[in-house]
């Protein structure tokens, strides 16, 4: 085990800090919802600073490595081992990369959580993904498994509210989000030469 591991928290006590922390609170409250920011930091367009997203997501201030309790080094010990396991998975393994889907109360999966961690961690860095949410933009359809499960903060439908209908709720509802596990991977490759070389 490394140093990391040592250090970090298990998911159900990270998930229970979530939970609780205020001012500044997280970005994201569940373990679902974390999986998706973290992997929208490792697939999409680079941020300057890990930190630039680590501590928003968590609520840490910038200087938590220095400053920090023994809590909140744990914290960022157990974002950074999620992030490197997610990160090897996708460069060494993608055909085995799977979204940490929360599971509804009366069994199956509920993508939603997964989804909104996602988009908030592109709303952290808007800019730089506002090209891919440009319509014409070819690999556009990349983010629509996504997109289809997300609220804006006026809990509005980011693509707009769904055609009415039963094969839509069906669609929305067993469907898409199959979809995710195979664009994730390529929005990896897509941002692969902007995210880990020098801008």
């Amino acid at each position: 085990m490394s140093a990391i591991d040592d250090m970090a928290l298990s998911d159900e006590a990270l998930e229970a800090w979530m939970a609780v922390k205020t001012n500044p609170r997280p970005l994201v409250r569940t373990m679902s919802a974390l999986d998706g920011f973290v992997t929208a930091a490792v697939t999409g367009p680079r941020f300057a600073d890990p930190q630039d997203w680590m501590c928003p997501l968590m609520g840490l201030r910038r200087d938590v490595l220095a400053k920090g309790s023994a809590t909140d080094h744990a914290v960022f010990a157990s974002l950074a081992r999620i992030h490197n396991r997610i990160k090897e998975t996708l460069f060494d393994r993608p055909q085995d990369y799977a979204p940490r889907f929360a599971t509804r109360p009366s069994g199956g999966i509920d993508p939603r959580p997964w989804c909104q961690g996602f988009y908030a961690a592109m709303n952290l860095n808007i800019k730089k993904w506002k090209r891919l949410l440009d319509l014409d933009n070819p690999n556009h359809g990349l983010l629509l498994p996504i997109l289809i499960y997300c609220v804006d903060k006026k809990g509005r439908p980011v693509l707009g509210k769904p055609r009415p209908g039963p094969e839509t709720a069906h669609f929305i509802e067993h469907e898409a989000y199959k979809d995710i596990a195979l664009v994730i991977p390529a929005l990896r490759e897509l941002h692969y030469v902007t995210h880990y070389d020098p801008e």
